[in-house]
């Protein structure tokens, strides 16, 4: 019987996990049924049930969310491997690589469907090849929300969750479609997708903490992104949306660039619920470990001082 090496035991659950998260990430997908959405170029008239199943919803319309099933299953998997490696000896590289298998399978399976279903001509042709680069795209920033997350360093791991809170919101709003339908969405998902990353933003500070004076860095940056990307976001599924300017990127680019300026001047109050939310929290949590450490130290008998190495 061979016996497994302490380094084979500490790759092995890693990569699993890294499968698990990558799943994870697809959920709200899988539970639609993985039917492909409509498509504008398709080759020939197709009733929406009898489209072919893909592992990713390939639609222009819907790039946001597959950057979200990306992204948050690289996320997911740093963060258990962040936190199982708090309790065992854990690789993390084999974790990336079970996530960048599930993504490399779904992105092959998915752009293969599509491309053997579109129309010939150059509008197929840019349009499946955006869309793959997207995709792609998507799942290195997965690579890299693993990466972060899966450190050792809280200040990292919880710059990677802030980073990752407006796609969270987006993969938890379609989570929920993926129960109620699209047609008949829950009047409170608009609002739970405006607050929801303020939520996770200021719980994320909250993990970062203030200290060493570093991690201030962390929390300006990330309420600049809490900002910032919804507007972004906006911007670009304005341009992926319009049928008129899909192809003309110079078009697309003016359009985003007049747009998001807009989105920006609207979106700011998430930021502020963030701030205060991370602020308060972050004040109690130091109470908390203050109280502790007054607790433990009246608690200690003499000369554990010295044991300790606690000095005047």
């Amino acid at each position: 019987m061979t016996v497994m090496t302490a380094s084979a035991r500490s790759r092995m659950p890693s990569f699993a996990i890294g499968i698990a998260g990558g799943f994870l990430g697809l959920l709200p997908w899988l539970l639609t049924g993985l039917r492909l959405p409509l498509q504008n170029l398709w080759a020939t008239a197709t009733m929406p049930d009898d489209m072919p199943l893909a592992l990713l919803p390939v639609n222009q319309y819907y790039a946001m969310q597959i950057f979200a099933l990306l992204l948050l299953g690289g996320v997911f998997s740093g963060l258990a491997v962040h936190l199982v490696g708090r309790r065992r000896a854990l690789s993390a590289w084999p974790g990336a690589l079970g996530v960048l298998v599930v993504h490399v399978i779904a992105i092959a399976q998915s752009f293969a469907v599509v491309g053997a279903g579109l129309r010939d001509g150059s509008e197929s042709t840019i349009y499946l090849l955006g869309l793959l680069g997207g995709a792609i795209a998507s799942a290195l920033c997965a690579q890299l929300g693993f990466w972060m997350t899966s450190r050792r360093s809280e200040g990292v791991a919880a710059f990677a969750v802030a980073l990752a809170a407006v796609p969270f919101a987006t993969w938890i709003s379609s989570l929920v479609v993926a129960f109620t339908g699209e047609a008949f969405p829950p009047p409170f998902l608009s609002e739970l997708v405006r607050w929801l990353p303020a939520g996770v933003v200021g719980a994320a500070l909250i993990w970062c903490g203030i200290r060493p004076a570093w991690r201030l860095i962390v929390w300006m940056v990330s309420l600049l992104a809490l900002w910032v990307t919804p507007a972004l976001f906006t911007a670009i599924l304005y341009s992926l949306g319009s049928r008129v300017m899909l192809g003309d990127f110079r078009e697309m680019l003016a359009a985003s660039a007049q747009l998001f300026p807009m989105v920006l001047a609207e979106v700011w109050m998430p930021v502020i619920a963030a701030a205060v939310i991370g602020v308060v929290g972050t004040v109690v949590r130091m109470l908390v470990q203050r109280s502790h450490g007054g607790d433990q130290a009246r608690s200690m008998v003499p000369g554990d001082a010295d044991r300790v190495g606690v000095s005047d």
